[in-house]
């Protein structure tokens, strides 16, 4: 019998759906591999964005000294852009208060993402909280599997080496039931798409090759009105935002489709969010054809479903995805030309699709055993932290 532990979990839940992904795989490999049972207490970190909690105060220290342990993550909140973050990231949690916490602390596979700058004085604060981390068992660190290991150790060197592990992230390891949609044609071949409607500058750049956010939209358009007629109009394309920026991007793709595609082949899936909204939105994905992802967890969790997908690649983060599941299965979509590859892709992926599918178990399958291994490092750490915790308590 799995034995029970209180834990206060720091996270995003009402962001991105592929938040909300990353939490149920993140419970099924619990179940899985920890002999511990957690009972979850959620806080929302948007309430520590808009100041209605703050990490650097003794109501929040005492709010994780009520609990036997405290989780981070998963989420993007190693990335090194944020000012005026005593850390250097969204987790401005200073040393003095860090200090008081004496609940173990696990940061669960996090990103450390740079394609947003990285300023010199974050780099100094990252490496004073990480120095303290990493040094001291009370607190196990690890990333996900997007890059993040390799940018720490772009900017830090072996500083860190065999100090953080690397945990899948839990996306891949979601599950949905079915729902019923008006959005999927059982007659046709459903094509999901979703685009990205943040960061349009850094994404579409329009310079040293890479096109601008307006020629994307107009060539992507243009594939996709060459495919349907190709397709004698059996394709479904149904658009589906994961943050509510991504409204924007489908609908200027769809204003410049052509209006018979437009009225007969385009659909929109709504804006949801939460863990219903997951639901909603990754069953959709699981009655898909064939998914065209550019956001992160829209990749990672066709490969949880072991879908047929294509990523569409503009943000460093993807393409280091995409490395480290050792596939080439994507198209940089921001660089001059790509709409004949992407067409070509496509075209293969929708001939072969049953093979394409096979090849994502296979990728979840690999991912499994590596998370198994890291399951069980977190597992021995939990045990040496809470039973000193116990002796504490007794004495």
């Amino acid at each position: 019998m799995k034995k029970k532990l209180r834990v206060l979990h720091i996270a995003s839940f009402i962001g991105n759906v592929g938040d909300n992904a990353n939490h149920k795989g993140s419970e099924f490999l619990r179940n899985q591999f920890l002999d511990y049972k957690f009972e979850i207490t959620r806080k929302e970190i948007r309430e520590f964005y808009w100041k209605e909690w703050i990490f650097n105060s003794e109501k929040f220290v005492n709010e994780a000294n009520s609990y036997d342990l405290v989780m981070i993550g998963g989420g993007n909140y190693f990335e090194l852009w944020v000012e005026n973050s005593r850390t250097g990231t969204s987790i401005d949690l200073d040393l003095e208060y860090l200090q008081k916490i004496n609940t173990p602390i696990l940061f669960y596979s996090l990103g450390c993402d740079l394609g947003q700058g990285v300023p010199q004085a974050n780099v100094d604060k990252f490496r004073i909280f990480m120095d303290y981390l990493t040094n001291r068992e009370k607190y196990f660190v690890s990333v996900r599997n997007d890059g993040a290991l390799g940018n720490i150790e772009k900017i830090y060197a072996d500083r860190y080496k065999n100090k953080v592990a690397e945990i899948p992230d839990g996306g891949f390891f979601t599950n949905v039931s079915n729902l019923n949609h008006y959005e999927i044609e059982g007659k046709m071949m459903n094509v999901l798409i979703n685009v990205a409607g943040d960061m349009p500058e850094v994404r579409f750049p329009g310079t040293d090759g890479k096109i601008t956010y307006v020629s994307f939209i107009e060539e992507f358009a243009n594939v996709l009105e060459e495919l349907s007629g190709e397709y004698n109009h059996n394709l479904n394309f149904i658009f589906v935002p994961h943050i509510f920026r991504d409204i924007k991007t489908s609908y200027d793709i769809i204003n410049n489709i052509n209006d018979k595609v437009r009225r007969k082949n385009v659909k929109v899936a709504p804006y949801l969010i939460g863990d219903s909204g997951h639901d909603y939105i990754f069953s959709l994905y699981n009655q898909s054809d064939l998914i065209l992802g550019m956001r992160f967890h829209s990749n990672v969790c066709s490969y949880a479903l072991k879908k047929n997908v294509i990523g569409l690649v503009n943000y460093v983060q993807i393409s280091n995805l995409y490395n480290d599941i050792n596939s080439n299965e994507y198209i940089e979509v921001n660089k001059e030309g790509f709409t004949e590859k992407l067409k070509d892709k496509i075209r293969k992926h929708l001939s072969e699709k049953e093979r394409f599918e096979d090849l994502s178990n296979k990728v979840k399958e690999k991912l499994f055993e590596e998370a198994k291994i890291e399951y069980m490092k977190l597992n021995n750490w939990l045990k040496t932290n809470l039973e000193v915790k116990e002796y504490e308590n007794k004495n």
